[in-house]
């Protein structure tokens, strides 16, 4: 025992003490470090927001958005994703989320950012405008539930505008998942247009646009889109500019007064897109399903004939040329194009290419 005098004792519980300082230091970070972001690297929006974790929410002292525009400005100031919570609705028994928009919402340039969603409701509540517009986007990932505008604008607008770090105006290599874009408010998916209104009323005015591929000031290239349900707007995709490359996947366009408009008579620039839509105007009259102006799109639509068989189905026009169509129905097509090189297949009577006008088999 007499090597184990006091002073060596002193030495090595000093040596255990720093060394225990040490590691708490590596742990805890030193004091003067800013809080660290949340363990999935992700600000939080959800209804009981801000609390004691700082994120943001409809309680977000003077947000016009529900909190959901300061996430965003402060998810691309940190570097963060953003989640916006949901939770399941039961009629007269739980309530829907709803983060109400008083003002359009405005994704601001991003860069490999992703945005998950619950299936809540963007709600924009403005006569005018549009309810959601993303600016340029590359290699990002968003995922929202349903967005309900009044306005006459767009649900969503996809309108790239801002040069980013690499110096683009461009919406690219970005995936996008809509649950539900629905144009005249809540009632907007019943022909009355009120909810359990199953009566189409022939004096409804349609307005605004489900989706809004404007790719007029900068380019949409190469993304990945997917639109369960478009409901009760004027037009329910539309596409003009430089929009090129893109796959879009529409699973239900219905209850527009407009199904699918690629380009229009002076632009003829959106180009080389695969578009698989589904198509139903639901006795809306008049109505159109597919018009196309551009060129080089390939395009496979299954649509539920127009009322009382009024109308084509499917009209190339204007300065569409080279643009392919399956079509999963008994159509009629009109090819008013000044090109007439558009083709259409259809599974029961193979390929065709259309000249001049031709009515295919209704």
């Amino acid at each position: 025992m007499s090597q184990w005098n006091e002073p060596r004792l002193l030495l090595i519980g000093l040596a255990i003490f720093i060394g225990c300082v040490a590691v708490a230091s590596q742990v805890n970070g030193p004091a003067t470090s800013p809080p660290r972001p949340p363990f999935r690297n992700q600000i939080v929006v959800s209804p009981d927001d801000p609390g004691e974790e700082g994120d943001f929410g409809p309680h977000t002292p003077g947000t016009q958005t529900s909190g959901l525009q300061e996430a965003l400005d402060a998810a691309k100031a940190r570097g963060l994703d953003v989640y916006i919570a949901g939770g399941s609705w039961t009629s007269d028994k739980t309530k829907p989320i709803v983060y109400n928009l008083n003002t359009t919402l405005r994704v601001p340039w991003m860069q490999n950012f992703r945005l998950d969603s619950g299936n809540c409701v963007l709600n924009y509540t403005p006569s005018t405008g549009d309810a959601v517009v993303f600016d340029s986007q590359m290699s990002c990932c968003y995922r929202f539930g349903l967005i309900v505008t009044r306005g006459d604008g767009a649900a969503v607008r996809l309108r790239p505008v801002t040069a980013g770090p690499d110096r683009f105006k461009v919406i690219t290599s970005t995936e996008f998942v809509f649950n539900a874009l629905v144009c005249g408010g809540g009632g907007g998916a019943w022909p009355g247009g009120k909810p359990y209104d199953s009566h189409l009323d022939p004096k409804r005015h349609f307005t605004g646009t489900g989706l809004d591929l404007d790719a007029t000031a900068g380019s949409i290239d190469a993304n990945k889109i997917t639109v369960i349900e478009t409901v009760g707007c004027a037009t329910g995709l539309e596409i003009t500019g430089a929009a090129t490359r893109n796959t879009i996947e529409e699973v239900n366009i219905h209850l527009c007064r407009n199904g699918v408009r690629v380009g229009n008579p002076g632009d003829g620039q959106p180009a080389d897109n695969r578009i698989e839509a589904f198509v139903d105007s639901q006795g809306i009259e008049p109505s159109s399903a597919v018009d196309v102006f551009g060129s080089r799109n390939l395009l496979t639509l299954s649509v539920r004939r127009l009322p009382n068989h009024a109308g084509p189905d499917l009209v190339f026009d204007g300065p569409a040329a080279d643009n392919l169509a399956i079509v999963h129905f008994p159509c009629i097509v009109l090819d008013h194009s000044s090109m007439k090189a558009n083709r259409v297949i259809r599974p029961d009577a193979g390929a065709s290419t259309i000249r001049g006008t031709t009515k295919a088999d209704r």
